[in-house]
């Protein structure tokens, strides 16, 4: 069996295969400087992705998530702010204050 990078770095390999998805690749013709695809190649090459591109995409992954976290919070922060919203969670969890104790007896753990 001829030596992978893995194998010679001590590390099991890592199977490639390539997806079948609803979602087909695309080429993407995005350009980014020199050094961060050169510090990207050194990664690969160090065993933090399977291939250029695999690193690359979970970066994006990890950036769009980021985005979407970012607007869950400020959406919240919207609502904190609004004097109606919070009326309203006030008086629904009033509402509920009556059930929070439903099903427990004293002296059961």
């Amino acid at each position: 069996m001829a030596m992978t990078r893995e194998r010679s770095a001590g590390r099991e390999p890592t199977l490639r295969r390539r997806r079948r998805s609803a979602d087909p690749l695309r080429k993407a013709g995005w350009q980014v400087r020199e050094s961060v695809a050169t510090a990207v190649k050194e990664a690969v090459a160090g065993g933090a992705a399977e291939s250029q591109n695999a690193f690359v995409e979970r970066a994006l992954l990890r950036a769009l998530k980021e985005l979407r976290r970012q607007r869950v919070y400020d959406a919240y922060a919207a609502a904190a702010a609004d004097p109606l919203f919070m009326e309203d969670m006030r008086s629904t969890t009033a509402a509920f204050d009556v059930a929070t104790a439903d099903g427990l007896t004293h002296g059961v753990v």
